[in-house]
């Protein structure tokens, strides 16, 4: 039996029919929000594998949060419960994690991360501009 934080079983990885309700069907709002994650996305990998490689602690649950944030506007629900579970593993080892691989153990909520940013990428595809407004 899977785990439902490993795998999205096929469904798509946002919801956001559900943001666009909260932004009152603003769709410019919603390409706009859209479009900062896409532009932050490299950045937040990026701090993600720094703080991770350097083993820093303090930082990965910087980042981790930021990731988290990130995705809870998208109601990107895999992602958000990885970060979760990293804020979680994080916080248990805030004292000792200078023996846990932190890179290998991100990789689940990076990967998560990608597929964001991958489903994020073609709805801005499929919702030009200029069709927003």
């Amino acid at each position: 039996m899977s785990n439902s934080i490993d795998a999205n079983n096929g469904g798509p990885i946002c919801n956001l029919d559900y943001l666009l309700v909260n932004l009152g069907r603003n769709r410019a709002a919603a390409n706009r929000l859209v479009q900062l994650f896409l532009e932050n996305h490299p950045q937040l990998v990026a701090r993600l594998e720094q703080a991770a490689m350097d083993n820093d602690i303090s930082a990965m649950q910087d980042v981790v949060h930021d990731i988290r944030g990130s995705c809870v506007l998208f109601s990107a629900h895999r992602a958000v419960a990885l970060a979760r579970e990293l804020e979680y593993v994080l916080h248990c080892h805030r004292q000792d994690g200078t023996g846990i691989n932190w890179l290998a153990r991100s990789a689940a909520l990076r990967n998560a991360l990608t597929d964001v940013h991958d489903e994020l990428k073609r709805y801005q595809e499929e919702s030009p501009v200029s069709d927003l407004s």
